[in-house]
Parts: C-alpha cells; sequence; structure tokens
C-alpha cells in the first residue's frame, strides 16, 4: 500500500455475498479513473467472501481487505469504511451491484467541479432477477443544487431520491459525526440530510450504477414495519434540525410530512 493517500476510497460494503461479489470487484477494478484504493468492508461474512477478497488483494494492490471482528450492520460497517478510508473522497459502494468503468471518474469529475458540494449522486438502473433493465431512476435535478434547497426538496416527500451508492468529501463526513447506529438500515438517509445541512449537492445524470433486487429471503425485500419507524423518526428529525422544533416553519414542514407518512403507510398496508 502506498503511503500517498488515494484520490478515492471506495468503500465496498458487503456480507454473506460471496456468490455475487466477484462480478462487483471485477467492475470496480476496471474504473477509468485509477487513483483509488477499493477497501472491502466484510461485515463478518459466514461464507468465502474472505477467501474472494484475498485472492482479489493478491493480484491488485489497490485491494484493501477488512473484516469486521462482528456483524456491525449497515450502518456500524458504513462507520468501519470511514475510519478505515485514506482518500479525499469515500464512495460508499454495495455487493452484488453492477458499476460504469466511468463511475469514480464522473463522481471525482463533477465533486471537482463544486468545490461547496458534500455529496454526489447519480441517475440509476433497477435491474430484475434476470439481470435484465426493470426500470430507471432519471431526475433532471441540476449540475449542483444548495444543499439547503435540496433538504427542502427531500422533506416532501419520503422516498429518497439519494440510494445509499454516492461518494461524499471525506471531511464533511467527520464534520457530521457518525452514521447512526440505533438507524441499522436506513441511517444512510440520516447521513444524506446531514450533509445537505452542511454543504451542496452534486447530480450526475447518467445511469453509472445497477441495482439488483435482493434476495427473496432478504428481510428488506419486502413492507417492513421497523424500517418503516427508522424512516418516519429519520424524517421528523430532519425536519426540525432544518427549522427548529416548534417554529411557524416546522409546523408547517410537520404538518406536509405527517401527511406524506400517512399517505405512504396507507400504500404499503394495501401492498
Amino acid at each position: 500500500m502506498s503511503d500517498h493517500p488515494p484520490t478515492v476510497s471506495a468503500c465496498l460494503l458487503t456480507y454473506k455475498r460471496a456468490g455475487v461479489l466477484p462480478r462487483t470487484i471485477n467492475d470496480l477494478l476496471a474504473q477509468s479513473f485509477t487513483d483509488f484504493e477499493l477497501v472491502v468492508n466484510d461485515d463478518c461474512s459466514p461464507d468465502e467472501t474472505g477467501r474472494i477478497c484475498a485472492e482479489f488483494a493478491a493480484r491488485d494492490s489497490r485491494v484493501r481487505y477488512c473484516r469486521n471482528e462482528r456483524n456491525l450492520r449497515y450502518a456500524g460497517n458504513q462507520n468501519a469504511a470511514v475510519a478505515r478510508a485514506r482518500g479525499k473522497y469515500v464512495a460508499f459502494l454495495h455487493d452484488g451491484d453492477r458499476y460504469s468503468p466511468q463511475l469514480l471518474e464522473r463522481w471525482v469529475g463533477a465533486m471537482e467541479a463544486c468545490p461547496t458540494a458534500a455529496l454526489v449522486f447519480n441517475a440509476v438502473n433497477v435491474l430484475d432477477r434476470e439481470g435484465q433493465v426493470a426500470r430507471g431512476h432519471d431526475h433532471g435535478y441540476p449540475a449542483c443544487t444548495p444543499g439547503h434547497e435540496f433538504y427542502d426538496h427531500m422533506l416532501t416527500s419520503i422516498h429518497s431520491p439519494i440510494f445509499g451508492i454516492v461518494m461524499a468529501r471525506r471531511d464533511a463526513l467527520l464534520a457530521a459525526g457518525p452514521f447512526d447506529e440505533s438507524l441499522p438500515v436506513l441511517a444512510d438517509i440520516d447521513m444524506w440530510f446531514r450533509l445537505l445541512h452542511r454543504g451542496d449537492v452534486v447530480y450526475v445524470p447518467e445511469r453509472l450504477y445497477s441495482i439488483y433486487p435482493r434476495e427473496a429471503d432478504h428481510p428488506n425485500a419486502r413492507v417492513n414495519w421497523a424500517i418503516r419507524d427508522e424512516l418516519t423518526r429519520i424524517y421528523r428529525t430532519a425536519c426540525a434540525r432544518r427549522h427548529g422544533r416548534g417554529s411557524p416553519e416546522w409546523r408547517r414542514a410537520r404538518r406536509t410530512l405527517e401527511s406524506a407518512l400517512q399517505r405512504a403507510d396507507l400504500r404499503d398496508m394495501a401492498v
């Protein structure tokens, strides 16, 4: 490992996905932007993840395999990833998904063009179980948006347009504090709100990665009321952070938010 910190720490979060992990690692090692380290953050997987990563690390010095001593769940693994990262930028990436060779190049270019930005995200493909594109998410946002403006936009809907795969400035992450481990599944949304409270956001309109569906037995594959409770807590806290609990602005925003939460609950009960 070089003594010179890389520009990007590409932090690949993984748990018990040895069967699909190699395709993701191969995608990331084929990036057109090469000044990065690939930090594989294994959340104490009981499968062949360690062996697979050791083989990649033996072939490419950019690969760092890090295994947590115990299972930390998603939020804890994100905190472990930030602690291990050495780069100016920290990219959060997920096992099993597919990544364009231009992902890091586009992200770095967008962040360098908007030095006030705390994070960058992009359009995305959603795949079916056969690996075919089922739909996409294209938002049409400006290249660089003031953080508070985007924060207010997110408060109008509980469906975050920023998914878990993003890149953020490492100093902004450290200033915002750790991912909240009392939110084991959706702590990333809480973090995006906290980053938007401190800096701006960059959007890249290209579909630079493709998300595979969760396995049928995955706890997050269906409507889950524990996850819904996390989401409610995140948005209520974000509303109070933005406007100050009890203020007229907070009361107006809270009414809009509660209506959105109620509509979402009714939709999910129907599902």
